[in-house]
């Protein structure tokens, strides 16, 4: 199971204090664009990739996760256009944005904050019939249930589709056994922190490399 650790920068002045050692043992890094000006954006890229070389690198600009999407589908899709070509993967908000194409390297992606959908099955069948790199899902579960559940639909669905990279998570407490374990029920990525957290539940980046020692 691979580790994915953000980094969500407000400024060029924070990007410039990133000290890419903390971050070396990190599989991927999520480089969270959403956090930044628009305009800054393609000084941002080539400081970020040159800070990160050695490591795969995933274009997230995350709106899901805001009261009010806060960029124009057209934008949003130009974005997605520049930056597709600059990054390992690009992570698209299929659910949201249902109208962009999607590049070879895209993560087909959807953030539930309320809830583990009832229909997360068919999400994750939409999602996969863009035919994108990953399918990756987090949602928020309400009961130890909701958490099993996650983990018997993502076993069913990566076994239904073997090619697929298959991302899930449960966020916040009672999810964290998603995070330490997912691989065992066929999720591929899991996600870390090394300075702050991206979301609720996530492990430190030192906690996450002790588990998977112990797990492995």
């Amino acid at each position: 199971m691979k580790i994915v650790v953000p980094i969500m920068p407000t400024s060029m002045a924070e990007i410039a204090l990133l000290d890419s050692k903390k971050y070396q043992e990190a599989d991927i890094i999520e480089w969270r664009a959403d956090f930044l000006p628009l305009d800054v954006l393609n000084t941002a890229a080539q400081q970020i990739k040159q800070k990160f070389s050695s490591q795969d690198i995933i274009f997230t600009y995350r709106t899901e996760d805001k009261a009010e999407c806060n960029i124009t589908e057209m934008a949003y899709a130009n974005l997605i256009a520049t930056y597709a070509s600059e990054f390992t993967y690009i992570d698209v908000e299929v659910m949201r944005f249902k109208t962009i194409s999607l590049p070879d390297n895209a993560i087909a992606s959807y953030h539930d904050f309320d809830q583990i959908p009832l229909n997360l099955s068919d999400i994750l069948s939409t999602m996969s019939a863009r035919r994108p790199k990953v399918v990756k899902f987090a949602g928020m579960p309400k009961t130890k249930a909701d958490v099993l559940r996650l983990m018997s639909e993502t076993q069913a669905f990566s076994l239904q589709h073997p090619q697929q990279l298959l991302v899930t998570m449960a966020m916040g407490e009672i999810g964290k056994i998603t995070r330490l374990a997912g691989d065992s029920f066929g999720s591929s990525w899991t996600f870390a922190s090394v300075d702050a957290s991206s979301a609720p539940g996530q492990f430190s980046l030192s906690e996450m490399l002790q588990a998977k020692s112990l797990l492995n």
